[in-house]
């Protein structure tokens, strides 16, 4: 039940940095600011504590797998003729990549297709019935790919025993040094305003944390990325009270988005071993290579 609430919380906060993000693309601001804002802030509500647990390397795909799924998703929406409802729709597609590598399960799998249709649905919707995709939606895809590994890679973590303080606190302190280092090679302008990489970084910083905290095996990262879909449902919702006309297709694609989130399964002692079990016997190959 933990994972459900925070998972449904994560979205909200998704929702909140993409219309943040949106209402101010007219300021360029760049993406490099927004990462370091959210990552300093980050450090702030999880400070290093303890000596990490698991293998660095675990720690080390995490780092470049979380960067990129914000760096390519705030890119994306810093691109001129970029829709931020579309770039998330395309970033929610990470729980059909999480949940087929961790839950070997057709309810699992049936769940994470039907979300993943409905996002294709919305697509084609805004295109008119066609499929095009623009550098700034084949980024947010890349980004999307990166979200689902660091879901996984959590999930990893968990089962190597690592406490999730430790892990927020390693990512947050590893990548505020890789931020200034990349400030410090490309200089981009200061932001003409800075609230919202204020916003934008506390945001995106406390939803670290509840996906830090929600995500307890691979299965649980699995079960709160397919909840993160819901991100979509909430730009929608808001749009519509700001007068906006959806389509016939475009309601069917937000159906199939819910349905996908309804249908996700429940976690169960069994189901929890049996994945837990996988896992140690993956890694214990994996080992041996």
């Amino acid at each position: 039940m933990q994972s459900i609430i925070l998972g449904v919380f994560a979205s909200l906060l998704s929702a909140a940095t993409a219309w943040v993000v949106s209402y101010s693309s007219n300021d360029y601001i760049s993406p490099l600011w927004l990462l370091l804002g959210q990552y300093i802030v980050g450090i702030i509500l999880s400070p290093p504590k303890l000596k990490p647990v698991a293998p660095f390397t675990l720690h080390g795909i995490r780092l470049a797998a979380g960067i990129w799924a914000f760096a390519g998703y705030y890119i994306a929406l810093a691109t001129p003729g970029a829709s931020a409802a579309d770039a998330s729709m395309l970033l929610n597609t990470a729980p059909i990549f999480a949940t087929f590598y961790a839950v070997k399960q057709n309810r699992a799998r049936l769940s994470a297709i039907l979300a993943f249709v409905g996002v294709a649905l919305t697509i084609i919707s805004e295109h008119k019935g066609g499929l095009h995709f623009a550098i700034w939606q084949f980024l947010a895809l890349t980004s999307a790919l990166a979200y689902a590994a660091s879901f996984i890679i959590l999930g990893l973590l968990a089962d190597r025993g690592e406490n999730p303080k430790t892990t927020s606190s390693v990512y947050n302190l590893l990548s505020v040094l890789v931020i200034i280092i990349l400030i410090a090679i490309y200089r981009p302008s200061l932001p003409i305003h800075w609230w919202p990489v204020i916003v934008v970084g506390g945001i995106a910083a406390l939803r670290i944390q509840v996906l830090t905290i929600a995500v307890t095996s691979p299965e649980a990262s699995a079960k709160v990325s397919i909840l993160t879909n819901l991100a979509f449902v909430w730009l929608a919702i808001a749009e519509v009270i700001q007068g906006t006309h959806y389509t016939l297709l475009q309601w069917v694609s937000m159906a199939l988005v819910i349905l996908g989130v309804g249908i996700s399964p429940g976690s169960n002692a069994a189901q929890k071993n049996k994945i837990r079990n996988r896992t140690r016997r993956s890694q214990r190959t994996d080992g041996q290579h």
